[in-house]
């Protein structure tokens, strides 16, 4: 059982991330968008929900430009008062909460069944650390069905992350 509180989590994880080369967060994004592909894992969807990037995350670019390729109905995020609204692709983007590049345009009352979701840090199980204002942990809560992928690097992978009863595992997690 994981003793250290989520602030130091958080705060250890941002201190990993800040050491990370811009090579190498470029290198191991297309890594882990190319093991994302090969898997096979994103035939299995016909919609997903995938999110732009901050210059420290697991950059998807390329597996929106893919998915969308290939038939598949793509959204992304926008923070929304406490909550995650979702936007098909393409869309136009603006910087939205948080510095985040989200989508502008109307809203739409779609649940995608598959998501690729950024994180601060996730241990082997699953569980997942994000900024801590809980908006992923919200809208999985809301759409209990959605597959639920976690991409990370090496880096920010920890032993053990303390959960609270809003805290939802990911189904599954690629790193490099």
């Amino acid at each position: 059982m994981c003793t250290t509180s989520k602030s130091d989590l958080r705060i250890l994880a941002r201190e990993k991330l800040a050491k990370l080369s811009a090579f190498d967060r470029t290198f191991n994004s297309e890594m882990i968008v190319d093991d994302i592909i090969a898997s096979g894992l994103l035939n299995e969807y016909a919609s997903v929900l995938m999110y732009k990037s901050l210059p420290n995350e697991v950059c998807v670019d390329r597996l929106i430009e893919w998915a969308t390729c290939h038939g598949k109905a793509v959204y992304l995020p926008r923070v929304s008062g406490d909550k995650i609204e979702v936007v098909k692709v393409p869309c136009q983007l603006s910087v939205g909460s948080y510095g985040v590049m989200e989508p502008l345009g109307d809203a739409v009352n779609v649940r995608p069944a598959c998501v690729i979701t950024p994180l601060l840090a996730v241990d082997k199980c699953g569980n997942r650390l994000g900024k801590g204002k809980g908006y992923y942990d919200k809208y999985f809560a809301e759409n209990n069905t959605c597959y639920k992928v976690g991409v990370a690097f090496r880096q920010q992978l920890i032993d053990d992350i303390t959960v609270s009863e809003f805290d939802v595992k990911l189904d599954r997690i690629f790193y490099r």
